[in-house]
């Protein structure tokens, strides 16, 4: 195949357009007064969103470079949606900025730039910040919902109910919560392709029958009559088990993506004897049948099931279905926990099994009057529980991009405290003047016109219940970082002929 080749500026003029292009459409959505994006759809109806990795997605140029530029940039809101789950605008922001302001500098003064200051400047973040106390769930989720008061006020209801969160469309109007039984397991899929939910990486359904295996599956002949039924009659189906054979986790890929059978096989959770608790306990909660031989044919009675089923790339929540009675199970379990022959480390893990077999999901039903609305309010309230779930794990810093803010301030006043060894002191005030780019876009947004950002340094946005989670502006600036350098070291593009006839 000929190919045709990009030097020097060529090639980097149009890689910075776009990125530059993608950041512009992606960084309207910025901030309480950002504004939404219409994505027009060639099958369907538009799409209204201010989910920033959600536009990213659709955006695609004629232009090859161009294009390459946008689709390398595109990565970074997708190892944020994959570390953080929120905070794309601002790793795509943040990655624009470096790039632009840092273009003409040398690419390997770059990389030793970053390389010394970055990891002071997330330094700087952790000691800013703060735990996220239950009681200000509410303000943290309404600021992640473009400070949306009741999505705010819905998320700390459910999170007073429930430490596990799930977001779900609703057949009514309005907004509701459900409280309901479910388990949590630390264990995921086996395969990427089980994943039926692609923007969060996760694998959903609604009532699947339940194939609890005790050892290592091998093949699925004792299966073969359920499983068909389950694939003619369009349902799903869980398979837990401890071990899946290469042979055999390709067949069932296959059959999955070819959409004969939905299916999602994850690892049973544990290890050694507290393995084997866990399988008796997920046995009762769903119904299934701990099956360790496979000598003989089972049929759907042998099958658990569920109401529903999330499995992300870190735990997997099974929700209990209504037909399915643990209480006596679970009064049987707290009999035992009394025993006084017992260790205090048994007695530890057969409390902790009680926990979560009596543990329970608060589930967001979203409403709309259409199913634009809906779709668009559910990705505000997907938003919000994420970022709320990385502020409980890591804690809070101050929103508003101003925590990143301040850190660019401290530094430009206080040079020779942060910075000793770089001779380029130019190169480290502009990257350090890159660490405001999201709060001024998100006052530029307010004011609908590019602004000289101006902010009293002495304001405290913990106090004005404005916060972000420390985790998820850590990532989205480690995320920018990484796709800065992989661009700004960039002089050469070389297309195939396809992309460039």
């Amino acid at each position: 195949m000929n190919k045709e080749i990009y030097f020097k500026e060529d090639a980097r003029s149009l890689l910075f357009s776009g990125v530059e292009k993608l950041s512009q459409a992606v960084a309207s959505t910025m901030g309480p007064n950002g504004k939404t994006v219409i994505i027009s759809n060639q099958y369907g109806d538009p799409e209204i969103t201010k989910d920033g990795v959600k536009v990213a997605r659709e955006i695609y140029f004629k232009n090859a470079i161009e294009n390459i530029g946008a689709k390398i940039v595109k990565e970074v809101a997708e190892l944020q949606v994959d570390l953080a789950g929120d905070g794309t605008t601002t790793a795509i922001v943040l990655a624009n900025a470096f790039i632009q302001n840092l273009k003409d500098f040398d690419s390997n003064e770059i990389n030793k730039a970053f390389d010394e200051i970055i990891p002071i400047v997330i330094k700087q973040l952790k000691l800013g910040s703060r735990k996220l106390e239950y009681k200000d769930i509410k303000y943290l989720a309404s600021i992640s919902a473009n400070n949306d008061i009741h999505i705010g006020e819905i998320i700390q209801q459910a999170y007073n109910h429930a430490s596990i969160i799930k977001v779900e469309e609703s057949n009514d109007n309005e907004d509701s919560l459900e409280l309901i039984d479910g388990m949590s397991l630390p264990v995921s899929y086996f395969s990427k392709h089980f994943i039926n939910t692609n923007k969060k990486a996760e694998c959903n359904f609604n009532e699947p029958y339940v194939l609890l295996i005790d050892g290592k599956l091998e093949n699925l002949k004792s299966f073969e009559t359920p499983i068909k039924q389950i694939a003619e009659n369009n349902e799903s189906l869980l398979i837990i088990t401890e071990g899946i054979s290469e042979n055999l986790l390709r067949l069932l890929e296959s059959n999955v993506l070819s959409g004969l059978l939905k299916l999602c096989v994850i690892k049973s959770p544990g290890f050694s004897q507290y393995r084997k608790d866990l399988l008796r306990d997920i046995s009762d909660f769903t119904g299934a049948d701990l099956i360790n031989s496979f000598t003989k044919q089972y049929n759907l009675q042998s099958f658990g099931k569920l109401k529903s089923l999330k499995v992300t790339k870190n735990n997997s929540i099974l929700v209990k279905h209504p037909d399915v009675d643990i209480r006596e199970y679970i009064d049987d379990l707290k009999a035992l926990s009394g025993l006084k022959e017992l260790t205090k480390q048994d007695r530890e893990l057969i409390e902790q099994r009680v926990i979560n077999l009596t543990g329970k999901i608060s589930i967001i039903k979203v409403g709309g009057i259409s199913e634009i609305e809906m779709k668009e309010r559910k990705d505000r309230y997907d938003d919000a529980v994420l970022a709320t779930a990385c502020a409980l794990e890591e804690g809070i810093v101050e929103g508003g991009g101003i925590a990143l803010f301040k850190i660019e301030s401290e530094w430009l006043n206080n040079e020779n405290k942060i910075n000793k060894k770089s001779s380029d002191i130019d190169l480290n005030k502009a990257l350090y003047r890159c660490l405001t780019s999201p709060a001024c876009k998100i006052l530029e947004n307010k004011n609908n016109s590019p602004i000289s950002l101006k902010f009293n340094l002495s304001e405290n946005m913990f106090e004005q219940n404005i916060i972000d989670p420390l985790k998820v502006t850590r990532c989205a600036l480690e995320n920018a970082v990484s796709v800065a350098k992989t661009i700004l070291s960039t002089d050469t593009v070389v297309l195939n002929e396809r992309q460039w006839t």
